[in-house]
């Protein structure tokens, strides 16, 4: 375990950071702890957040923990004038589009899961939390950051994690769930499309088959770099549309990273568009990391969205791509639950962590958090039960 606080070393862009000392750590263990990833989503949203990498080590200066923490400006297109917290902590900014808040948050906010540190086999998941806990402590002190943000968040964690609320608590965080992370479990069984369809009840089945009925006039296909460059303002376009739907903004400028992205990663990231007489309607990103296929962002063009069934057929082609890959889990994010039940997903609930920076503006966080509940919803049961032979 480190000593003190010292024993951190903090990097502001991917070229400074001791390359084989982050790799000994993350070891391939996660792609979006991976150098080129972190590369691609610095360089395309540089405008937007900023990033904060860091090492910790022990007493022998070798590195144990590898982190990432952004500086993030959330907006909230809610007026929180008339909000009792709001008004008692008296941090949040009025912009053009509505109230933002400033955010030190450890995780990854273009990813559902534990995607904000990796450490190594010397420490105790516990360890690496109290660590983190002492680095985000330290850059809440740094005089550099003394006006960039108010709130620390660490996401976002599954429920196998929950041993680690103690250690998180004792550093004065709270413990919240918004909305589930949903997750398909991939049978073995499942050696094409086909058979995956064919392991649905009758409803469901019919249900797919009329989303790829409306979009048979669409063109599926997978966009390289090239591609992506040519086409960007029309993703972007896409991808905001999405955004105006959301309740609360931030990384807007996330399509900018999409061509790097592509370029660093290789056939890890995909980008599959739909196309309508030559122009992309819409359009889905996804990564290969490991065993899992991780869902990440779609562009919808809303006005076609129901006469071609553009996000139905974008998830059914998550669902195909994980398929083909051999992938354990398709992890679908959060949102949209109804629908990505129907697909067969079902809910995982995650953990997220939360603390002001003021320790007596810290204790008026409790009443907030208690009003933050996942989004209930109707769970599907797609697949036909699996009789027990006696």
């Amino acid at each position: 375990m480190v000593k003190s606080m010292e024993e951190f070393t903090f990097y502001f862009n991917t070229e400074s950071i001791d390359e084989s000392g982050w790799n000994s750590v993350v070891n391939n263990s996660n792609i979006l702890l991976s150098l080129p990833y972190l590369s691609a989503m610095q360089s395309g949203l540089k405008s937007d957040i900023k990033f904060i990498y860091t090492l910790g080590y022990n007493a022998e200066q070798k590195p144990i923990i590898a982190g990432v923490f952004q500086i993030i400006k959330f907006t909230s297109k809610q007026n929180l004038d008339g909000n009792l917290v709001y008004k008692i902590l008296q941090d949040c900014r009025k912009t053009d589009q509505g109230t933002s808040i400033n955010c030190l948050v450890c995780g990854n906010m273009f990813a559902t899961g534990e995607n904000g540190f990796a450490f190594s086999d010397e420490i105790s998941k516990n360890t690496a939390v109290e660590i983190m806990a002492n680095a985000a402590k330290k850059l809440s002190k740094n005089p550099e950051f003394e006006d960039s943000f108010d709130f620390i968040l660490f996401k976002e964690f599954w429920k196998e994690s929950d041993e680690i609320t103690p250690v998180f608590e004792d550093s004065k965080f709270r413990p919240f769930q918004i909305d589930v992370n949903m997750v398909l479990d991939l049978k073995p069984s499942w050696n094409s499309f086909e058979d995956y369809l064919n392991d649905m009840k009758t409803k469901y089945r019919t249900k797919a088959n009329s989303a790829f009925k409306k979009a048979e006039s669409l063109e599926i296909k997978t966009l390289s770099s090239t591609v992506i460059i040519e086409n960007l303002d029309q993703l972007h376009k896409l991808y905001h549309n999405v955004l105006q739907k959301v309740d609360f903004l931030y990384g807007e400028e996330y399509v900018k990273s999409l061509p790097l992205l592509k370029s660093n990663l290789g056939e890890k990231l995909m980008c599959t568009a739909l196309i309508l007489e030559s122009e992309i309607i819409g359009y889905s990103t996804a990564i290969l990391n490991n065993d899992r296929l991780e869902a990440n962002y779609v562009g919808i063009d809303y006005e076609l969205n129901t006469k071609y069934a553009v996000y139905e057929r974008l998830l059914y082609a998550y669902v195909e791509q994980a398929i083909n890959l051999k992938v354990k889990q398709l992890y679908l994010g959060r949102t949209s639950e109804l629908i990505k039940s129907a697909l067969g997903a079902q809910p995982e609930s995650m953990t997220l962590y939360v603390r002001h920076r003021s320790k007596v503006k810290n204790l008026f966080l409790k009443p907030f958090i208690e009003t933050i509940k996942p989004a209930k919803f109707e769970l599907r049961k797609p697949f036909k039960e699996t009789r027990k032979l006696n």
